[in-house]
């Protein structure tokens, strides 16, 4: 078994590598459609990844957040939300102040009613605790996006970041009311809502199983288009970053510093809606089997043609 873990280890580092060079060297030419042709290529780029379980340490700011998202609950939609704390960081109260949705509501409720059920031994709070460990956004954004930015940055050359949306224009901002917008999927300030979170609840065999699956919508840049925006300065650690990132030894603590970048770009008032290079969907889909304790989650990558093909439609990212 050790000699088949080496064995596959070894060919995927070997996958790595040659996706980064090409990514390198078809980026320095500017040539897209070798990078596209690249990324889409299975043997070079796996499309499923292996995350970490999740570990939300406040779990009233993870209460919070799931508060302001929009939803598919067993497939009923929850596309508005009530009782807002308004402004949020506005208020100096906001952070303790209560928020709640009709998602989460209903959330509870149907806990409730499933650890009613004849032969499921389970906590409703204890059960609801647990599935918004795994409705946060911004913890789920950003193990995506520290898999793209090992994969898919090249040595340097290509920037890795979310797509920007309403969550991404203050840290409070996860709680307000988007019922004004409803309709649409867009906000006063000009960004799209994010795709709603999918959650399935089922009871099988006395045990309550959940699978929950969050949509990210990444972009991926030139870093020297983003220089050309004014943000010459906050790149200027990026490509150091990013080739210590691809060392086993000095990857965590790489990927932090790259995580830190990435979101101080996306705030900084430089990041006008830059037109990514290339657009990537990642699915972050967790199976939970709360009986037994037990969960797999995963990363699932895609780069889909249609945001990417120019040629067809001017793309509304």
């Amino acid at each position: 078994n050790n000699n088949n873990n080496n064995n596959n280890n070894n060919i995927v580092n070997a996958h790595h590598a040659q996706l980064t060079q090409r990514l390198s060297q078809y980026t320095r030419g500017s040539d897209r459609r070798q990078v596209l042709r690249s990324l889409m290529d299975p043997h070079l780029l796996p499309r499923i990844h292996a995350l970490k379980s999740v570990w939300v340490e406040d779990i009233a700011a993870a209460e919070r957040e799931a508060a302001g998202e929009r939803a598919a609950l067993n497939g009923v939609k929850f596309l508005q939300v009530k009782n807002s704390v308004g402004s949020g960081s506005d208020r100096p109260d906001a952070r303790s102040t209560p928020v709640d949705s009709y998602f989460l509501q209903t959330l509870r409720e149907i806990c409730g009613h499933m650890c009613d059920m004849d032969g499921v031994d389970a906590d409703p709070m204890a059960l609801y605790g647990g599935l918004l460990l795994r409705l946060s956004r911004s913890v789920s954004e950003r193990d995506a996006l520290e898999v793209v930015t090992r994969w898919c940055c090249g040595k340097g050359e290509l920037v890795a970041l979310p797509l920007k949306r309403r969550h991404h224009h203050n840290t409070d901002n996860y709680h307000r009311d988007p019922s004004s917008a409803s309709a649409s999927t867009s906000t006063a300030n000009g960004s799209k809502l994010a795709v709603p979170i999918d959650l399935e609840l089922y009871v099988e065999s006395g045990n309550v199983h959940a699978k929950v699956t969050m949509a990210h919508e990444l972009g991926v840049y030139r870093r020297t288009d983003l220089e050309a925006h004014g943000l010459k300065r906050e790149l200027s650690a990026w490509v150091a970053l990013v080739l210590v990132s691809q060392t086993p030894s000095d990857q965590v603590s790489a990927a932090k510093k790259l995580d830190k970048m990435q979101y101080e770009m996306l705030a900084s008032n430089k990041f006008t809606h830059p037109k990514p290079w290339i657009f990537m969907d990642a699915d972050v889909v967790e199976r939970i089997n709360f009986g037994t304790g037990s969960s797999v989650r995963m990363l699932h990558l895609s780069v889909p043609e249609d945001k990417n093909s120019g040629y067809v439609k001017k793309w509304d990212y």
